[in-house]
C-alpha cells in the first residue's frame, strides 16, 4: 500500500507539472490527483521538491535500463545508436507527462531536482564512452571517445527532444528517430581538433635573445 500510494503521488506530479507547469502545482493538486489525503503526502514527501525529485529518478531508472541493454558486438555504432535511440524513444512516448516533466518542466524545479537531472546526463555520456570503446575494440574503423565528447553530444540530443515535446508532444518522438539516430552517429564519429602547442624554444635561441 505504501509503495502503492508513492507512485501515485509521482505520477500525479508528472501529469499536473506536464500539464499545467510546476511552478503551478501544488500538493493539495497532487493529493487530490493521487486521490489521498493532504497528511498522506508527508508521509512520503518532505516537500513538493522531493516529490519531483522521486519521479525523475523513477522515470531516469526507465530510461537507463533501457539504453544498457546489451547489444551484439558485431554491430557497427550506427547499428548500435539506432537500436538504444530507438528504445529510448519508445520510452518517452510510451509516459507522455514523465517526458514533459523530464525533458521540460524539471527545469523550473529546485536545485536538487536538477542536478540529479545533469546526474543522468552524465550516467549517459559515460554509457556512450564505453560503447565507443567497445566497438573501437572490434572494429577497425572506429575510435573511442572522450566523456566531454560525450556529453556534447547529449547536449544536442537533449535540445531535439526538447523542441519535440515542447511542440509536438512526447508522443511523436518516434516519428524522430532516424534523424536523431544520424546526428547522434554523425557527431559520436566526428574529430574533436586538439590544439596545437608551439614549439619548445631551444636553448640556443633562447639565449641569443636580447633583454629590453
Amino acid at each position: 500500500m505504501r509503495t502503492s500510494q508513492r507512485t501515485r503521488l509521482m505520477d500525479a506530479m508528472a501529469e499536473l507539472a506536464a500539464e499545467k507547469g510546476y511552478a503551478n502545482v501544488t500538493i493539495g493538486d497532487l493529493v487530490a490527483l493521487g486521490g489521498l489525503a493532504k497528511r498522506t503526502f508527508y508521509d512520503y514527501f518532505p516537500d513538493k521538491d522531493a516529490c519531483a525529485l522521486a519521479a525523475a529518478e523513477h522515470f531516469a531508472e526507465k530510461i537507463l535500463a533501457t539504453i544498457i541493454r546489451p547489444h551484439d558486438r558485431e554491430l557497427d555504432l550506427y547499428s548500435r545508436v539506432q537500436q538504444s535511440v530507438s528504445r529510448m524513444l519508445e520510452v518517452f512516448a510510451q509516459h507522455p507527462a514523465y517526458s514533459r516533466t523530464f525533458l521540460v518542466e524539471i527545469w523550473a524545479t529546485g536545485p536538487k531536482v536538477i542536478a540529479r537531472r545533469l546526474d543522468v546526463d552524465r550516467q549517459i555520456a559515460r554509457l556512450l564512452v564505453a560503447l565507443s570503446q567497445d566497438v573501437s575494440a572490434h572494429r577497425p574503423e572506429a575510435r573511442a571517445i572522450e566523456e566531454a565528447h560525450a556529453l556534447a553530444v547529449i547536449g544536442a540530443v537533449n535540445e531535439t527532444l526538447y523542441r519535440v515535446v515542447f511542440l509536438e508532444g512526447a508522443e511523436n518522438l518516434p516519428r524522430h528517430t532516424d534523424k536523431l539516430v544520424r546526428i547522434v552517429t554523425g557527431l559520436l564519429m566526428a574529430q574533436i581538433p586538439t590544439p596545437e602547442r608551439p614549439a619548445p624554444r631551444s636553448r640556443r635561441n633562447r639565449d641569443s635573445g636580447t633583454t629590453k
